[in-house]
C-alpha cells in the first residue's frame, strides 16, 4: 500500500470519495531543488523493497533515531540508497530531490540564440554548481554545466540544435497521454520545442508559421500544449509480484513521482 492505495486507485484525486478511510493519494510533487521526506513502515511479514526512480533517497533515520556520523555527532551519515528495503517491523525517513544534474542536457530548453527570453535566461552556477542566485526564476536549481546543451540533433522548434538524441517524428508516434510533446521541463520549453513562435522571430529550426503562431504537435486530453509540462517517475516495488493487482500489471505497491516546472505551484494545503 501507498498511503493506504495500491495502483492505479493511488493515482485519484486527494479525498476521492469512493475511498473514505483512505484519503491521500501517492503521488508526490517537486519542483527541482526542492526535497520530499519520505516515512517507509514495514508492514507484515515479508521484505518489499521499494525503488524510487531518478534519484537515490538519503536514509535520514530508522525507528526513529537519526544515523549520525561516529566521529561527527552534529552531522547526518545515513546511506543512499538505490531501492529503500521495507523490512519487517522497520521504519525508515528519508529525503529524495531532483535536479536533472548528470543527464548532460538542458531540460529546460534555453537557446541563446532565441528570440524568447525565457529561452535565454542565464544560469550562474553557485559553489555547488546549481543556480541557485534567484529563487523566483524559472530555472531555479538548474544545474549550470548542462546549461545550452542540446538534446536534438534536428529540433522542430526554437530549441537549439546539434545534440546526440534524434526524437521521433511526433506525426508519425503517438506518445501516450502523458507526454507533453517534447523531453523538456514547462508549457514555455515544450512549446517552443515542438512549435514555433509568430513570424518575425529569430529562429533556425522552426517553419514559417505566419502571423499567428501554431499549436505544437503535442497535447491529449490529459496534458493540453499550454498545460503542465512535467517528468513523471515511477516509484514501485522491486518484487516484481507486488507490482499486479488482480494479477494485471500495472498495479499494487505502484506510484508516480512529479517535478514540476516552477511555473506551477504546488497546493499543500491538504
Amino acid at each position: 500500500m501507498i498511503n493506504g492505495r495500491s495502483m492505479p486507485d493511488d493515482m485519484d484525486p486527494n479525498y476521492a470519495g469512493e475511498y473514505p478511510h483512505q484519503p491521500y493519494n501517492g503521488n508526490p510533487h517537486l519542483h527541482p531543488g526542492e526535497q520530499v521526506l519520505l516515512r517507509i513502515i514495514g508492514q507484515g511479514r515479508w521484505q518489499h523493497p521499494f525503488h524510487e526512480h531518478a534519484n537515490h533517497v538519503r536514509i535520514l533515520a530508522r525507528d526513529g533515531n537519526l544515523i549520525l556520523s561516529a566521529t561527527d555527532p552534529n552531522s547526518l551519515a545515513g546511506p543512499a540508497l538505490f531501492t529503500t528495503t521495507t523490512t519487517p517491523g522497520q521504519a525508515m525517513d528519508g529525503i529524495f530531490y531532483y535536479t536533472g544534474r548528470g543527464l548532460n542536457w538542458d531540460m529546460y530548453g534555453h537557446d541563446s540564440a532565441s528570440a524568447d527570453g525565457l529561452a535565454k535566461l542565464a544560469c550562474t552556477p553557485d559553489k555547488d554548481g546549481y543556480n541557485t542566485g534567484n529563487p523566483t526564476a524559472l530555472n531555479y536549481f538548474e544545474w549550470c554545466q548542462d546549461h545550452n546543451k542540446p538534446l536534438q540533433v534536428a529540433p522542430f522548434g526554437d530549441v537549439d540544435g546539434g545534440g546526440p538524441v534524434t526524437l521521433p517524428d511526433p506525426n508519425i508516434l503517438t506518445n501516450g497521454a502523458w507526454f507533453g510533446g517534447s523531453p523538456y521541463l514547462g508549457p514555455d520549453a515544450t512549446a517552443r520545442a515542438t512549435g514555433c513562435m509568430p513570424s518575425g522571430a529569430a529562429q533556425s529550426n522552426a517553419p514559417n508559421c505566419g502571423t499567428t503562431g501554431v499549436t505544437p504537435p503535442s497535447g491529449t486530453i490529459a496534458n493540453s500544449p499550454g498545460g503542465e509540462a512535467g517528468f513523471a517517475f515511477m516509484w514501485h516495488s522491486h518484487n516484481e509480484r507486488e507490482i499486479t493487482t488482480n494479477n494485471a500489471f500495472p498495479g499494487g505497491m505502484m506510484m508516480m513521482m512529479l517535478v514540476d516546472s516552477r511555473e506551477f505551484a504546488i497546493d499543500e494545503s491538504n
